[in-house]
């Protein structure tokens, strides 16, 4: 068989392991811990048997960190079933940052993760090969006997049937893995918490061990450093200090936007519209609720039915409803309202609809991944000669949403999926004027093979995190181009030939969900929100109780003016309320006392700590109203 390695090509014998062919080749093995072919990444014991490419994987590539880390999964659950033998095994995977492992019949709690660990060390240091074996359905429902999660998923499963044995234990599992537990050297167990069997809340619940591993203690060490510097900047943790939004079982992924917060969804609402029409949008509104026929049209519903919230009614038992999981669909409502031409193209649509999506308990994170949302959401309608035009200006109102916040994107060109609707020479094209537009921007970007929408291929703008890397979590906007919902909603217009056409329709979202760009936008800035998006711009503090009807006065000219301002007229101490005002993250502090009433004039304390004294009070208010009127930093 002929192997391939970089501009290397070389015949070996029908067999050979990749730990084989790097020795013949010279490659460099240190770090190497897997290899990749033509089908995807295999255990360097593995054998080949067809002529393929070859790569070596190291923790450093991102398929490299998977497979240590799903490594790092059967390790922990190895330590589980020693320490815990009644203890039934589910599914492990690599996620990604880390691994979990979820387990039926264990109860234990954080203070219990230190044992484990200890177990888990034992385990590395008895160095244990990670072996790979196929068996047949019946071996390996042998081997699983009395575990029903097993059970169940080898019943789905096509033999031969793949399990990775190390030391005395063993897993049903594709792999691959690390060669052996001793490359496992360095790893923390994060946290216990609750997950349903396969996402389900009627299933069993199970308990799920998060952990993560690295080569080397040295990554472990700078891992928890970063982690400190990371809970810093967890939006959950700023949004509870700042009073902002609150979670409850009562509504599980639906946040409650406390006074404080619902201040900021609403300015981010407000600077999301205005931008929308500058740039010539007009606003619709959607119901809520429709018959599920809507989504079965648009494609929607084969995809994606298991996510929507359907009801039957009781009066219409035979017509099953659904909460809109997203806007797409009544746009075509609007476009067929009356007879379109080439002249009204394109056709600008925003709307800012609740959208419901029963995402998976598991995967639910504060404003990042909840179950009802609100996007700057907008289809516009457009014929062919007009797409890349359109997505240009997209790139235009993305700087300008952008800039108030300093947020860098990293941009990623997602093209056809296996499954999906359309011509092939439909995608050609979407994905062609998709690309041109990233190049003729200027804009670095990646390419996700497979990773479109079923209608049509995709750019997803992600944020670059308080680290300056991109982060999967911060996915802010996408533009999608769809040669299939206007078609089959029968949306046509007359062209200039005086023929009916069909448009194009550009799925367009700036700032995405509004909660998850929130969420973004506290965890990148640690809670200090620029002035005219902060809940309060100005708190007033009296030096004495005998300041307070000043206080109070000043209090009513700034709201009469428009600004945000509360007056903390306690009888707490000078050094007490300006603390209080750092920690809620207050931009200024005016601070009153004898002086400042009889001058008729403020102190005003930045939050860089610095005090001016004798300002006029009409000049702060002219100089706060113009910032926020301009959104400035």
């Amino acid at each position: 068989m002929q192997i391939v390695y970089g501009d290397k090509k070389q015949k070996f014998e029908t067999g050979a392991t990749p730990i084989e062919i790097a020795k013949a080749l010279g490659a460099q093995l240190s770090g190497v811990i897997a290899a990749k072919i033509d089908s995807g990444p295999i255990d360097l014991m593995r054998k080949i048997n067809k002529d393929t490419k070859i790569e070596f994987l190291t923790f450093e590539s991102k398929e490299g960190k998977e497979v240590f880390w799903h490594s790092g999964a059967h390790l922990m659950a190895a330590a589980v079933k020693r320490i815990y033998p009644a203890a039934q095994l589910t599914l492990g995977p690599a996620i990604s940052e880390g691994f979990y492992y979820d387990f039926y019949n264990l109860k234990l709690g954080d203070n219990d993760l230190e044992k484990l660990e200890k177990e888990m060390k034992k385990i590395v240091e008895e160095d244990s090969k990670f072996t790979r074996k196929e068996v047949s359905k019946e071996e390996a429902l042998a081997l699983f006997k009395g575990n029903k999660f097993k059970t169940e998923i080898l019943d789905e499963a096509e033999a031969p049937i793949t399990v990775y044995e190390t030391g005395d234990f063993v897993d049903i599992c594709r792999g691959p893995h690390v060669p052996s537990t001793r490359y496992l050297k360095a790893f923390k167990l994060l946290k216990v918490a609750g997950a349903y069997w396969r996402g389900d809340s009627k299933r069993e619940v199970l308990t799920r061990i998060y952990g993560i591993s690295f080569p080397s203690k040295a990554l472990l060490e700078e891992y928890t450093k970063f982690e400190g510097e990371r809970s810093k900047h967890d939006h959950k943790k700023i949004g509870k200090e700042l009073e902002l939004f609150e979670t409850s079982p009562m509504s599980p992924g639906s946040p409650v936007f406390l006074p404080n917060g619902a201040i900021v969804y609403n300015e981010l609402l407000r600077f999301a519209r205005e931008v929308d029409r500058k740039f010539g949008y007009k606003e619709i509104i959607t119901p809520i609720i429709a018959k599920s026929e809507v989504w079965k049209t648009s494609g929607h519903y084969e995809k994606y039915h298991e996510s929507m919230y359907r009801v039957t009614p009781f009066a219409l038992e035979d017509e099953e409803y659904a909460l809109k999981p997203m806007n797409c669909p009544f746009s075509t409502i609007v476009f067929n309202s009356k007879t379109r031409s080439y002249r009204d193209l394109p056709l600008r649509l925003s709307d800012y609809g609740f959208l419901h999506r029963y995402e998976l308990e598991g995967t639910l994170d504060g404003l990042f991944r909840t179950r009802i949302l609100e996007q700057n959401d907008a289809h516009i309608y457009v014929t062919e000669e007009q797409l890349e035009s359109e997505i240009r200006m997209i790139f235009e109102m993305l700087k300008e949403i952008y800039k108030p916040f300093k947020l860098t994107p990293f941009m990623t060109l997602a093209t056809r999926p296996e499954q999906r609707i359309g011509s092939e020479e439909a995608w050609n094209k979407a994905e062609n004027v998709l690309r041109n537009a990233l190049e003729k921007s200027g804009y670095k970007y990646e390419v996700k093979e497979g990773d479109g929408a079923f209608y049509g291929p995709k750019i997803d703008a992600y944020v670059l995190d308080f680290t300056g890397k991109p982060n999967p979590t911060y996915t802010a906007s996408t533009i999608q181009v769809d040669f299939n919902l206007a078609n089959r909603f029968d949306a046509k217009y007359i062209g200039s030939d005086n023929k009916e056409h069909v448009p194009v329709v550009l799925h367009r979202s700036i700032m995405g969900s509004i909660g998850r760009f929130m969420g973004i936008i506290l965890s990148n800035s640690g809670g200090e929100l620029p002035v005219w998006l902060s809940p309060v711009q100005a708190r007033i503090v009296t030096i004495t109780e005998r300041n307070n009807d000043y206080g109070k006065k000043l209090l009513s000219k700034f709201i009469e003016n428009g600004i945000r301002a509360e007056l903390d007229e306690s009888n707490s101490t000078l050094d007490y309320k300006i603390r209080e005002g750092q920690l809620k993250k207050i931009p200024y502090l005016i601070v009153l006392g004898d002086k400042e009433e009889a001058a008729n004039t403020i102190a005003v304390r930045s939050k860089d700590g610095k005090t001016k004294y004798n300002i006029n009070t009409e000049t702060f208010i002219n100089e706060l109203s113009e910032n926020t009127r301009t959104r400035s930093l």
